[in-house]
């Protein structure tokens, strides 16, 4: 029940984190948003923390880069997290998946590759309170933030729904590794929805 960052500075640092490990890829990379989250709920099973708490995160599809050039991508991103405070969390298999969190925040990154060569970076907050103060439980969640009157709520990832095409990462929070199209992920199905089986 400790005070956080907001979740407006938990969105910005997501931004700030995907943009500056840029810098250790080819300058000729394109980023498209494939996925995003700015206000997601923070439901991981291992956090064990308070309810009604929030993270932000984005997935960006990286394009415009050699694919047989794959294994170098992940060298110099595992080289530039490791000069920049971030510890290996996974990394396997290698030059597939490589999972990091920052030693003074716990946010956290990944890069992934698919069978295709599609390369994927997410960056991801740690849990936070909406408003950087803690909610007591039976307060329940926090209102939407408003606008000009107008509530603000996550808008759909640019391009195809997460998992649209084979091989590409489904939308992730804190997971150790995001769940490939073609694995079943049976602890995140709702066996009481008729259309899950």
């Amino acid at each position: 029940m400790q005070p956080t960052i907001t979740i407006e500075q938990a969105n910005q640092r997501v931004e700030e984190y995907s943009k500056k490990a840029r810098e250790a890829l080819p300058a000729e990379a394109r980023y498209s948003l494939f996925a995003s989250e700015q206000r997601g709920d923070c439901n991981d099973p291992s956090d064990n923390g308070p309810k009604n708490r929030v993270l932000a995160s984005r997935t960006y599809r990286v394009e415009g880069l050699a694919k047989d050039k794959i294994p170098t991508y992940f060298d110099a991103l595992r080289t530039w997290w490791q000069n920049h405070n971030f510890r290996v969390l996974d990394n396997n298999p290698p030059n597939e998946y490589l999972w990091v969190e920052n030693n003074a925040d716990s946010f956290r990154m990944a890069l992934e590759a698919n069978p295709q060569g599609g390369l994927f970076l997410t960056s991801t907050s740690p849990c936070v309170w909406p408003n950087g103060t803690p909610i007591p439980e039976a307060q329940g969640p926090a209102e939407p933030t408003t606008e000009g009157g107008v509530a603000q709520v996550d808008s759909p990832p640019a391009g195809p729904a997460a998992g649209a095409e084979p091989g590409q990462p489904r939308k992730t929070r804190l997971r150790p590794r995001p769940v490939a199209d073609d694995e079943e992920d049976f602890s995140q199905t709702d066996w009481t929805d008729d259309s899950a089986y």
